[in-house]
């Protein structure tokens, strides 16, 4: 074990042995003087030379088996003053130990020599590396201060660490002129030689009086509306904050890393991301052949990502978009294991007799349906496309779950389908209703989860704003006043897998997405967050499209059933009057519907606001009946 440990030790530079011996051998000749004094030193010198030559070569011995020599001196921290000082005490101790055993014809001297030559020695060594880092800071000191102008946000250990490395790292060109802390008991003190110059209310005259150019936030954990108040601070500066977060880096060993990089718009959610406990969606995909529809969309694909991770026997990838399915293809199948798992099929699920013969050797026992036309504006504009990619394509997929061995049918709906102000929202509330009426039919487990939009799906707001940004704007915003709720892709995911192991037959899992956020806010950030401000990108505000709401209805109406997870709630039976509902009746009533948006005809649109008004209780009951058909077909559909 020892001949491993110094096989691996690095051979100490002469640099660094040649001062410690010379203060090593000043610390023990010093001591005699101390011990004794100056009229008695020769009287034990001759004898004191022999020691010394022992003293250094055991203390060398141990610095080098110990490791002190890997220790970098211009980068000398805490725990390296606590190596060292344990290795001088080692070969102290030694050296003591040593000192009884010789023989008295080798000579004499007062043993407290050694602990005065400990000590000695011991500040000596410090002293060296000290100096050694206090001349690296220094002669890099008028490159740091030509650097960035900066001000950290938290005087934390986050902040603590970001310090020393921007005192350490002449490449980061850091001036760190202070830090900035909402604790008042830090006020005015010093965190590793740099004051605390306030708080986020001093942080405007703060930028003004040092001209800062440069933000860190380094708070674990800093809520979004803290984030949201620096960026309203530093827009008029054309600062771009940055943040520090942490990472695992071994889960083993909880080891984690902070990483420096940009605020982006998911630190600002009012909703924080959270952790969901997948042991339940792991125990329903392992081992499991699962479908999912719309594979190559953002929620599809993300979906196939966590399947995969959670070990089905086979992973269906079916989308009509040879491209898109092409992408995901080529991402899951990464070698040979994944390759015999993944299986793409490009089918259009409005072709019944197609999807039918894709399916039927394979045979999924899960199907995960999360394709649809979805872009509000688009679909306004083709009802009757949208009535048979979203209608027509999931009672397709339905009807092959209902006379399959599928064991589980989870439908992604969409908020949109709470009162629904346009055709998308409606043909999605069908969905739902469709999705209820199959499993009433079939008794299995049928069941759809309903959430709002998602930060960066494609063809979503922000791809479209980020655009408009880097072209220099001007950035369209519906109106001022205009909010939406907001969840991260990953976590959504994540809970529709969640829900689809908690829904019974028929119930409607609503994701809780906390506050909504305004459109307009989310534009003035993403122009902070990219670089610029408000006098270099135009915002223009272009009025409702078709089919857009100015808010979101209150999704939640307070009386969904609470379920083991906070953020997933439930609404029985498909959210309608099961006395007056007939399951039968209302399929019959969807395929009429289907067969008149065949042939575009108008009555198509009259009996998709026949079934939505018919079978949903909308939370609005002060609404009236004309209110709610102008609303859903929306301007360029009037039935009237």
């Amino acid at each position: 074990m020892l001949k491993k440990r110094l096989s691996s030790i690095r051979t100490p530079h002469y640099r660094h042995i040649i001062p410690d011996a010379l203060i090593i051998l000043f610390s023990t000749y010093a001591s005699l003087f101390l011990r004794v004094g100056t009229d008695r030193a020769n009287d034990f010198l001759t004898d004191l030379h022999k020691f010394a030559l022992i003293i250094l070569g055991v203390r060398l011995a141990v610095f080098f088996i110990s490791g002190t020599y890997t220790i970098l001196w211009r980068y000398v921290s805490t725990s390296d003053v606590l190596k060292l000082t344990q290795s001088v005490l080692i070969a102290s101790g030694a050296i003591i130990s040593l000192s009884f055993f010789l023989p008295k014809s080798f000579g004499y001297i007062p043993r407290s020599i050694y602990l005065i030559e400990t000590v000695l020695t011991l500040v000596g060594l410090l002293g060296a590396r000290i100096v050694r880092r206090v001349k690296f800071e220094s002669r890099h000191l008028d490159q740091i201060r030509y650097g960035k102008r900066t001000l950290i946000y938290g005087a934390g250990y986050n902040g603590k660490t970001l310090a020393d490395r921007f005192a350490y790292d002449v490449n980061e060109a850091t001036h760190l002129i202070g830090f900035i802390d909402d604790d008042s008991t830090k006020q005015g003190l010093s965190i590793a030689g740099t004051k605390v110059l306030g708080n986020i209310e001093h942080l405007s005259d703060l930028i003004q009086h040092y001209s800062i150019t440069n933000i860190i936030i380094a708070s674990n954990n800093m809520p979004p509306e803290k984030i949201r108040q620096v960026l309203e601070v530093v827009r008029p500066f054309n600062i771009r904050p940055r943040i520090i977060t942490r990472r695992l880096v071994d889960e083993n060993i909880a080891e984690t890393e902070i990483i420096d990089r940009e605020i982006q718009l998911a630190d600002l959610l009012n909703r924080p991301q959270k952790n969901v406990n997948l042991k339940s969606i792991q125990e329903m995909v392992r081992n499991k052949k699962v479908l999912v529809t719309g594979a190559g969309g953002s929620i599809g694909s993300e979906i196939s990502r966590q399947i995969l991770e959670n070990d089905p026997s086979r992973l269906i990838l079916l989308d009509h978009s040879e491209y898109n399915l092409y992408q995901i293809d080529r991402e899951l199948r990464v070698n040979s294991a994944e390759s015999e798992k993944v299986t793409p099929l490009l089918v259009d699920l409005k072709d019944k007799q197609t999807l039918f013969s894709s399916l039927k050797e394979i045979a999924p026992d899960i199907v995960i349906h999360a394709a649809a036309y979805k872009h509000v504006h688009l679909v306004e504009f083709n009802p009757y496309s949208a009535i048979l990619n979203n209608v027509l394509g999931t009672l397709n997929v339905l009807e092959y779950c209902a006379h399959s061995s599928a064991e589980n049918f989870v439908l992604v709906s969409t908020d949109k389908a709470v009162n629904p102000a346009g055709v998308m929202g409606a043909t999605k509330r069908v969905c739902e209703i469709m999705t209820a009426a199959f499993a009433a039919k079939s008794n299995k487990n049928f069941c759809s989860v309903r959430f709002g939009n998602v930060l960066g799906s494609s063809g979503s707001l922000i791809p479209l704003l980020k655009e408009q940004i880097k072209k220099g704007g001007p950035v369209t915003v519906t109106h001022k006043d205009m909010t939406r709720y907001f969840m991260l892709i990953p976590e959504a995911v994540s809970l529709v897998l969640k829900a689809s192991t908690i829904a019974r037959p028929g119930d409607i899992c609503v994701l809780r997405m906390g506050e909504p956020v305004k459109i307009l806010d989310i534009a003035k950030n993403l122009i902070t967050l990219m670089g610029y401000n408000k006098s270099q990108i135009e915002i223009m505000f272009t009025g409702l499209r078709p089919g857009e709401k100015m808010y979101e209805e209150l999704y939640l109406r307070g009386d969904e059933l609470k379920t083991e997870h906070p953020d997933i709630l439930i609404l029985t039976n498909g959210d309608m009057d099961t006395e007056n509902f007939s399951a039968e009746q209302t399929l019959d009533t969807v395929k009429k519907m289907i067969l008149s948006a065949h042939s575009s005809q108008k009555e198509a649109l009259f009996i998709l606001n026949d079934i939505v008004k018919s079978t949903y209780v909308p939370p609005d009951s002060n609404r009236t009946e004309s209110d709610q058909v102008n609303h859903l077909i929306g301007p360029n559909h009037k039935l009237h």
